[in-house]
């Protein structure tokens, strides 16, 4: 007995197989497929369908491989189609006289409910091993030179310049699919989701400015009658009289095609054939829209096929950057594996089993598909599915700024902070910020692998938990936070000069670094670093001096009195006592520090007097200057210029110690062979904001 196609029954859940029909349906008007009337020819095309659907009921049971066989030799049979064939392993589709295709993708891989989520949070976590004996950690250079550490993408730098996104699923309802997972995973960090939210024809239609869009839902191929081939996205709006009215317009321009495939039925039950419309890639570039640098996910069999190339361009042709499609049939446990994996990864979101450990930051999308493939994600192991990145315009690469390492660059004037990572072109000044400490900074200069920006040199701000933000509000998307450390120090230099003769210079400085551990690529053990730093502001030489020392030369009497100071400003700043300047590295690897010090130190001390009879002391008083600089018998000796090597505990903290005494020159000259004496000591220096260990790196 016949069935109306009203009533037809769809049954099983797929990652490529169909619901329909039991959501809101939208206003037809704005499908665009014009008004129109039934024939007697339309009455026997949905006769035909039903009688196709009818026996499609009869086979699916008996395996794909025999369902296509099937349906090929049905087709045939019936004298309705001038054209009968298979495309892909288990696709068949068949063409109307007048040019209508009808495709049965009979790409049914059943799912149980266990296929979700909750079944893969027994998976162990992707622990990373530790770093390989010998492999040497990354050297940051200090300021711009930073730059040339870092490791940009040749391709896939955007992020897309909107936030709207649409997750659709025309095969819900018979089965749990990973759906909510992902509208969960885009909501979190900065996503909108379009109002338009069911995959109907008008739904379709409706697709304008999205710039991610992920599809769950059957797919396949047929042969036009000029040879070339066309691809169907199946959606859930049942084949019926009215409709076929409606949408003459669309199917005079091919937008649209026949499709039966196991789903719901229009009334919400589970059936095992139903026929619904699909769209093409004509109704794409006549209907639909994409924002700038967007995202296309094809959770769909066969569309990543040769078959399928001008459905992807068609995306490409309307916005759309990257499309992600499979070569194969897909089955429901591999998307609940694949498709929240890579979401999460492009995000950083680090909320999708099996983890990262330590957590990780946002990485660009053929950067984490070939991380993919090395774990055993982008082939189906069922079916042999692999996944394919197709770039059809645009250069869409990840879901969130990514931070890969920080650097500053101070001239003396105005202190840089610069941040290495991908950001995407700069969406301007109202659409983005930097912050630290959650303070946005000024003077930003974006650039897609690169920012710089004001950072404050003294104060709360001035080191702390950077952050990169494309959007504003609750709505922003952030990226990873990476705290730029700081440490602020005093060195004592002390010298014991002849007699009572006593000097001393306090040197305060003031470190500033990322030494956070990174990945470059997903999936990898993050490197350790050696961070080069340079001066800062804040920082200043303060030099004293004290006692006296005599000598006795004949009649003549010569004294050297100290008593006065000198000071230096920050290596940046002029003076007339002198010069001075340091740099260096932390190693966060060996847990030490490089201390480089540069210091010439020109002051008036005192006095050098000379008292005694006229005619034979020549008497005199005179103003003394003398000249402090760090002496070398204190720094390391296997440096070739002159530093400390300073050793710092786990938590990067300098211990007090001291270095010396050493025998030295006097400041006064050579005086009777006598020596002076010289020391450095340093307090116990601790960081402030050092890595945070459960920040994405």
């Amino acid at each position: 007995m016949k069935r109306s196609l009203m009533v037809i029954a769809l049954v099983l859940f797929a990652a490529c197989s169909g619901d329909n029909g039991t959501e809101p349906k939208d206003d037809n008007n704005n499908g665009g497929g014009g008004g129109g009337h039934t024939t007697a020819e339309d009455t026997l095309r949905l006769q035909t369908l039903d009688d196709v659907a009818q026996h499609l009921d009869l086979w699916w049971d008996e395996g794909p491989d025999t369902v296509a066989a099937r349906a090929v030799a049905y087709l045939k049979s019936t004298g309705e189609f001038e054209a009968v064939g298979r495309s892909g392993p288990t696709s068949v589709w068949a063409r109307f006289s007048n040019g209508r295709l009808l495709i049965i993708p009979n790409d049914l891989q059943p799912g149980a409910p266990e296929d979700t989520l909750e079944l893969f949070k027994g998976e162990a976590p992707v622990r990373t091993a530790p770093p390989a004996v010998g492999r040497a950690p990354r050297i940051i250079g200090a300021g711009r030179d930073a730059f040339r550490a870092a490791t940009p993408p040749s391709q896939g730098v955007e992020l897309p310049v909107s936030n709207q996104f649409r997750v659709w699923d025309g095969t819900a309802a018979c089965f749990l699919t990973p759906r909510t997972r992902i509208r969960q995973l885009l909501t979190d960090h900065g996503y909108v989701e379009a109002t338009t939210s069911y995959p109907t024809v008008e739904g379709f239609a409706k697709v304008k400015g999205d710039g991610v869009f992920v599809i769950l839902t059957h797919g396949g191929p047929g042969q036009l009658s000029d040879n070339t081939w066309d691809f169907a996205l199946w959606t859930t709006t049942n084949v019926a009289f009215p409709t076929e009215a409606e949408y003459q317009g669309m199917w005079d321009k091919f937008e649209l095609a026949y499709m039966i495939q196991p789903g719901r039925n229009a009334i919400g039950q589970c059936s095992k054939a139903v026929t619904n419309y699909g769209v093409t890639a004509a109704f794409v570039a006549n209907h639909m829209h994409f924002a700038k640098n967007s995202l296309v996910y094809l959770n769909v069999c066969l569309s990543g096929t040769e078959a399928a190339g001008n459905l992807r361009q068609a995306f490409g042709n309307q916005g759309a950057s990257v499309v992600v499609g499979w070569d194969n049939n897909l089955s429901v446990g591999f998307t609940f594996k694949t498709l929240p994996f890579f979401i999460d990864r492009l995000l950083g979101a680090n909320a999708v089993e099996p983890k990262e450990d330590p957590k990780q930051r946002a990485f660009n999308a053929y950067d984490v598909r070939d991380n993919m493939a090395k774990v055993g994600r982008t082939v189906d192991p069922s079916s042999g599915a692999q996944m394919g990145i197709f770039k059809v315009g645009g250069d869409f690469g990840l879901l969130a700024p990514t931070i890969q390492f920080l650097s500053v660059d101070d001239n003396g004037e105005q202190a840089k902070l610069i941040i290495a990572g991908l950001f995407g072109t700069d969406p301007g000044a109202a659409n983005r910020s930097v912050t630290i400490n959650d303070t946005e900074l000024d003077n930003v200069q974006w650039n897609a692998t690169g920012i710089y920006c004001d950072l404050p040199a003294t104060g709360s701000n001035a080191s702390g938990t950077v952050q990169v933000k494309v959007g504003t509000g609750s709505n922003a998307r952030k990226s990873n936070e990476v705290n730029l450390t700081e440490w602020i120090g005093e060195l004592t230099y002390d010298r014991d000069d002849p007699g009572s003769l006593a000097a001393q210079m306090k040197i305060k400085v003031r470190i500033v670094a990322d030494i956070h551990s990174f990945r470059d690529y997903p999936g990898e053990p993050p490197f350790e670093t050696t961070v080069l730093f340079g001066p800062s502001r804040d920082t200043k030489v303060d030099a004293t001096s004290s006692g006296s020392y005599s000598r006795v030369l004949g009649p003549c009497t010569e004294t050297w009195t100290f008593g006065n100071g000198g000071n230096l400003l920050t290596p940046f700043e002029g003076t007339p006592n002198g010069t001075w300047s340091y740099f260096g590295s932390v190693d966060s690897k060996a847990h030490s520090l490089q201390l480089n010090i540069a210091i010439l130190c020109v002051f008036n001390a005192g006095s050098w007097k000379v008292t005694g009879p006229a005619d034979e002391c020549d008497p005199f008083n005179r103003d003394l200057y003398v000249s402090m600089a760090i002496d070398d018998c204190l720094y390391n000796e296997h440096f070739q210029v002159p530093a400390f090597r300073i050793p710092m505990d786990s938590e990067f903290s300098v211990a007090a110690d001291e270095r010396g005494p050493c025998d030295v020159q006097p400041l006064i000259g050579e005086t009777d062979g006598l020596m002076g004496q010289a020391k450095i000591k340093w307090s116990e220096i601790t960081p402030f904001f050092l890595p945070d260990p459960d920040a994405a790196r």
